[in-house]
Parts: C-alpha cells; sequence; structure tokens
C-alpha cells in the first residue's frame, strides 16, 4: 500500500473512531449522571484523554514506508 493511501485510510480510521469514542462517551455520560463525582471527574477525564492511545500505532503503521524528507 501506497504511502498515500495509508494517509487516506489512517484519516478515515480515525474520524470514524473519534466520531465512535464521542458518541460512546456522550451515551454513557448521560447514563452516569447520578454517580458520586469523584466518578464522574475519572470519567470524564478517560474519555478525554483515552482517545490519544489508539492514534500512536495508527500513526506508526501510516508512516512505516513513508519515504525520507529531504531538507
Amino acid at each position: 500500500m501506497s504511502h498515500q493511501a495509508r494517509k487516506i485510510a489512517a484519516s478515515l480510521f480515525l474520524l470514524v473512531f473519534m466520531v465512535a469514542w464521542i458518541v460512546l462517551a456522550v451515551t454513557l455520560g448521560g447514563y452516569i449522571h447520578t454517580w458520586p463525582k469523584w466518578t464522574l471527574v475519572l470519567f470524564y477525564v478517560i474519555a478525554g484523554i483515552g482517545w490519544i492511545v489508539p492514534f500512536k500505532p495508527v500513526f506508526a503503521w501510516m508512516n512505516s514506508n513513508a519515504e525520507p524528507e529531504e531538507d
């Protein structure tokens, strides 16, 4: 797969992933609004930062076949 095709595939995956992550966080947030405040804070911190975790392997895959940049 060419580098350009990998960039497009990775971009589409990340876009779909982000939409799904947001929908999941909002849906779960509606169900847990009666939980203690500390658990809500923990949930929203994880929901706010957790989407970053899958990005590193996707970017590594996307750039695994990249040509070296010239100065």
